[in-house]
């Protein structure tokens, strides 16, 4: 370890002391952890022993596994050592206050504190963190740890009460009474717990908060005039006609966490009513026995049923709220490319359009329109193309397209738009619903005809360019052919000399410029597709004696030499 920490020539003296007072602090908050867990672990269990009498030595609601469970599912592994250590120690104190000794006490206590670790650990198996009981998939799955948990710590809990503590009762019986306690008490106070851990996460609002106070205080009255009322048949189906739509409706308006705390309500007044003998659930007339196994089988089906309606509810609200979320983007992606979506049912003659309806058409947010208004705001030069679209769609030919101009309903103002859309018949084959996507393109529109008026300038430039060049290159030619008429007649009257040899030099430019306008007459051939090529063979000793004419007189002028290579080549 020594060589390790000399390795690191950067560690600073001050890294060894704030290391060592982030490992006090955790340890003190995990031993705080652990002393909170096992006050509320060892009152739990001491409550649960005073207000039932114990059968055959084990406890017949025990809460308290209910306090450990929902503590390490809703807080997480950070929890885990502290609840450990704090069940363990609740677990061997309440034991020895107890008649039992010190080694049945440890034996439970591992029990006790195994059963919340397994009940977590396989919540955090098959569940993402955070868990929360919003989902019915979520309360079936601590539903069914919670049962598998609670068997394996039965089985051990039996062991340690057959072998340590010497019961008289059958080990089927102990086990039933481990297994029947340690169920109701997780189910009934995990989900409360996880649901104050949800709280904390995200905090809800003012008015939640204070509808969910008014329930459960409403919940608290209703339980206890239940306890003041005698234990009849009307008093027992008032209880569950009271009951049931209260819990309904805190399930159907608030967060699991108010529904967990109203079925804890009823579970602990089912409790103190059983133990007592008094209200709905304290029946004289039954045995202790048989007044516990009601007082469980009602706080299993009100917990149960109360988490199940609350993670119905739940799913139900998550659900809209993601379909409220993904309208928006899909309004918000509408708007953005200019698309509506128009729904148009025949038999109520109503056609409704997306949200941004007011934007491309000009009508109000949400408003309804018949299909009449609705052809009458088509162009009448397009509203007859329209129509044969309607007319020819069938159940073998359900989709048609269309594009039209609208009239908007605020301003009169022209817009293009283009229709994709499906129909749907009803058995008989009437139309019944046309269903589709209407796309503003009045941009293209806009774009499309300015490029065909540009087209047609284009043309027009062209056929103006294609004339002028057929009648400049006709009337140039006149006065060409003068030009070539006055050389030749002087070519008769100077057979030789420096004039001849001009005389040569203006018929080759002559000839040049005669190229150069049948060059322009080919040009408008070529346009108007009449010009067809013509191959021949050409000197190229003909091409470099007209460029060396063409520069003689200056080159001499400059008192330079131009010399010209021959070449006897011939390109075809």
């Amino acid at each position: 370890m020594s060589g390790q920490l000399n390795y690191a020539p950067d560690t600073g003296p001050g890294i060894l002391p704030a290391r060592r007072s982030t490992w006090v602090a955790a340890w003190i908050f995990s031993a705080a952890g652990a002393a909170v867990m096992a006050i509320a672990y060892f009152l739990a269990a001491r409550l649960s022993l005073a207000l039932l009498e114990e059968v055959d030595g084990v406890a017949v609601f025990w809460p308290a596994a209910g306090i450990a469970s929902g503590t390490l599912i809703g807080f997480g592994s950070a929890a885990r050592w502290p609840v450990v250590a704090g069940v363990m120690i609740a677990t061997i104190a309440a034991n020895l206050l107890g008649d039992r000794n010190i080694w049945s006490s440890v034996f439970f206590a591992v029990a006790n504190a195994g059963e919340a670790t397994v009940v977590a650990g396989l919540i955090q198996r098959f569940y993402r963190p955070p868990f929360e009981l919003n989902g019915l998939r979520q309360v079936l799955g601590l539903f069914a740890t919670t049962i598998g948990a609670t068997i394996a710590s039965g089985i051990g809990g039996t062991f340690g009460f057959v072998f340590f503590y010497g019961s008289s009762a059958s080990p089927s019986t102990i086990w039933f009474h481990w297994f029947a306690s340690d169920a109701l008490g997780t189910i009934t106070i995990a989900p409360l717990i996880i649901g104050f851990a949800a709280l904390l996460r995200e905090f809800p609002p003012r008015r939640e908060i204070a509808e969910g106070m008014l329930s459960l205080a409403v919940v608290t009255a209703l339980c206890a005039f239940l306890v003041l009322m005698p234990n009849q048949m009307w008093t027992f189906d008032l209880a569950i006609a009271a009951l049931c739509p209260l819990i309904v409706w805190t399930a159907a308006r608030l967060r699991p966490l108010f529904t967990a705390a109203a079925a804890f309500i009823c579970a602990i007044t089912i409790v103190w009513t059983t133990t007592f003998a008094i209200g709905v659930f304290g029946d004289p007339r039954l045995s202790i026995d048989q007044r516990i196994l009601y007082a469980q089988a009602s706080i299993l089906a009100i917990s149960f049923g109360a988490l199940i309606v609350a993670a119905l509810f739940s799913e139900r609200r998550r659900h809209e709220i993601a379909l409220l979320e993904r309208e928006a983007r899909l309004q918000d992606a509408l708007g953005a490319g200019g698309v509506l979506a128009f729904d148009w049912e025949m038999p109520a003659d109503e056609v409704r359009q997306s949200q941004n309806a007011t934007q491309i058409l000009g009508v109000k947010s949400k408003q309804v329109l018949s299909s009449a208004e609705w052809l009458k705001q088509i162009h009448p030069d397009d509203r007859p193309s329209v129509m044969d679209c309607l007319h020819g769609v069938g159940p073998d030919n359900p989709s048609y397209a269309t594009t039209f101009r609208y009239m908007r309903q605020d301003d009169d103002r022209e817009v293009w738009l283009e229709q994709i859309a499906t129909a749907e018949f009803d058995s008989a084959g009437q139309l019944k619903r046309v269903q589709g996507l209407t796309t503003d393109i009045t941009e293209r529109k806009r774009s499309e005809q300015e490029i065909s008026r540009a087209w047609k300038s284009a043309e027009l430039a062209n056929q103006a360019k294609s004339s002028f060049l057929a009648a400049a290159s006709h009337d140039l030619r006149q006065p060409l052919q003068t030009l070539r008429f006055l050389q030749g007649a002087l070519e008769q009257h100077h057979p030789d000399g420096e004039e001849r040899r001009l005389l040569e030099a203006i018929g080759r430019s002559l000839d040049t410029i005669s190229s150069m306008l049948s060059s322009l007459l080919d040009v408008n051939r070529l346009e108007s597709g009449n010009l067809r090529p013509i191959k021949s063979d050409l000197a190229i000793n003909e091409v470099f004696d007209s460029v060396a004419t063409d520069f003689l007189r200056q080159v001499e002028e400059k008192s330079l030499k131009l010399r010209v290579v021959r070449c006897g080549l011939t390109v075809h």
